[in-house]
């Protein structure tokens, strides 16, 4: 045989063997990847209906999969990962992937089989090792949805069109956590987001976008279930009904953790812009006689751990309404064009001497004309919840005032008034202060029944304690006191102590 048939032929056997190989490995890749998926998830349901694997390419991908546990479903389309290092999972069980690519998942969670896997959980320990790390993770048209079973209706649903994650790792310590993993890096798009808050609201986001550190949301909608009226017939009590919209909430240098069941969310800087609340509450209902926290202790007792650096709220409107009387319809209250600066919402480190107070100063239009700035200040970490508050109000004229009056309290005033200031201090329990007051002509008239016809009789005495002498009288008073109705809020507590003011400056 000449030497060049030889070489030949060698070169024939060579890529034989080389075929061979590869087609052989590829096979043994296969076959590798279908064991690594039996052994780290033999426990849990997952169900695929090809697999495909490449040792050349190191990627392999499952399409029609499935994965069924403890109340999680998860359905993908089709799943890809690129980059697998063999080597290392064969040497050392370690799961090394570069990335890894989820089409349309459906990600399915049933409460209350979450609740029975934590009863077993103690019981039925998992020693198997896990250790992954997978360098990017791409998700594609999402939804993720979450309910009590699969008969009633979704306590939570998000459509989520892109979804990126850098660097995910997971380990036997980190499925400890309520989040079983660690990320780096994370990208989320949302077009649509629903929340049931309750059995009277629901809550609705257009759209949501998380960017490294900042986490935006677009029109923010809280929306009564029932109207006015059948409101009433679904609430055990006194309740406020909300309807809601913010056009922006925007959150800069954000971070969020969920560890041991205990969720922590921390933001330098966060705003909310153009948004519209309006309250409505039937006084006809029953009275909620619990006890009402002040705001320091809602805040310090939270169930999560809260960190916001400072708030900026931009022209906001806010509508009390407030019924007594069917006849005599609701009484209002509107606040307009409301900007507020609020810093220090913590009650992270509240065991810190240099633990910081909480301060908010508000400026916005009283009843649509008269110009109200407000400068509140709290310890979140004082058991006692003292606070103080002070405020100023220039001229507000007797129809602004009666368009809450008249309809709630069956009075109607004349006049107007024409500064207010006001300074108190106090905590749970007690308050005291100081107010100062001019007013024009001030003078207030008792209406019947109807709302509309005079009680001469009522006016008469109503007359005896204001004073009118005076066109422009400025009343000071000092040493303020009030006690707190435990079961109000604390705006009924402010309400108190400017009233108290008030009818001392009128005797």
């Amino acid at each position: 045989m000449k030497k060049r048939s030889k070489i030949s032929l060698g070169f024939i056997v060579v890529l034989i063997v080389l075929v061979v190989a590869i087609i052989g490995g590829n096979l043994f890749i296969e076959n590798k990847m279908e064991t690594a998926l039996q052994e780290n998830l033999s426990k849990a349901e997952f169900k695929y209906e090809n697999l495909n694997a490449s040792i050349l390419g190191r990627s392999a991908s499952l399409s029609k999969a499935v994965y069924k546990k403890n109340g999680i479903q998860i359905n993908a389309e089709e799943i890809e990962l690129d980059g697998i290092d063999i080597l290392t999972y064969l040497s050392n069980k370690k799961i090394e992937i570069s990335s890894l690519k989820l089409v349309k998942p459906e990600v399915t969670i049933y409460t209350e089989a979450q609740k029975e896997k934590k009863k077993d959980s103690s019981k039925n320990g998992n020693s198997t090792k896990l250790d992954l790390l997978i360098k990017s993770i791409e998700v594609a048209n999402a939804s993720f949805k979450m309910a009590k079973n699969d008969s009633v209706k979704n306590q939570l649903f998000a459509s989520i069109p892109s979804l990126n994650m850098k660097d995910v790792t997971a380990d036997n310590e980190s499925l400890k956590n309520g989040l079983p993993f660690k990320y780096e890096q994370l990208q989320m798009t949302s077009n649509s987001l629903f929340f049931n808050l309750n059995d009277q609201h629901d809550l609705f986001v257009e759209k949501m976008k998380m960017d490294g550190i900042s986490l935006t949301f677009n029109k923010i909608n809280i929306k009564p279930l029932y109207d006015k009226q059948e409101f009433q017939q679904h609430i055990p009590y006194e309740k406020d009904r909300f309807d809601l919209s913010i056009e922006e909430l925007a959150l800069d240098s954000f971070n969020w953790n969920l560890k041991n069941d205990s969720l922590s969310l921390l933001s330098e800087n966060m705003k909310i812009a153009n948004g519209d609340i309006k309250i409505y509450r039937d006084k006809r209902v029953k009275d909620d006689t619990r006890q009402k926290p002040m705001y320091s202790k809602m805040i310090r007792e939270l169930p999560i751990k809260l960190k916001l650096d400072t708030i900026r709220v931009k022209n906001l409107a806010i509508q009390y309404e407030e019924l007594v009387k069917a006849k005599r319809g609701a009484g209002k209250v509107t606040f307009k064009n409301l900007d507020a600066s609020i810093y220090n919402i913590t009650n992270v480190g509240m065991s810190k001497k240099d633990f910081p107070s909480t301060d908010i100063d508000v400026q916005t239009q009283f009843m649509g004309e008269a110009s109200l700035n407000v400068n509140w200040n709290f310890d979140i970490s004082n058991k006692a919840d003292a606070f103080t508050i002070s405020g100023q109000m220039d001229r507000i004229s007797s129809e602004g005032i009666n368009e809450f009056l008249k309809p709630a309290l069956n009075v109607k005033s004349e006049g107007g008034i024409r500064d207010m200031r006001f300074n108190f201090a106090g905590n749970s329990q007690n308050s005291t202060g100081d107010m100062k007051l001019i007013y024009d002509n001030f003078k207030v008239e008792v209406l019947k029944g109807d709302g509309e016809e005079k009680n001469k009789l009522l006016s008469a005495l109503a007359s005896l304690i204001v004073n009118n002498e005076a066109t422009s009288a400025e009343k000071e008073q000092k040493n303020i006191k009030t006690k707190r109705t435990q079961t109000k809020s604390f705006w009924n507590y402010l309400w108190k102590n400017i009233r108290n003011g008030a009818l001392k400056s009128f005797l």
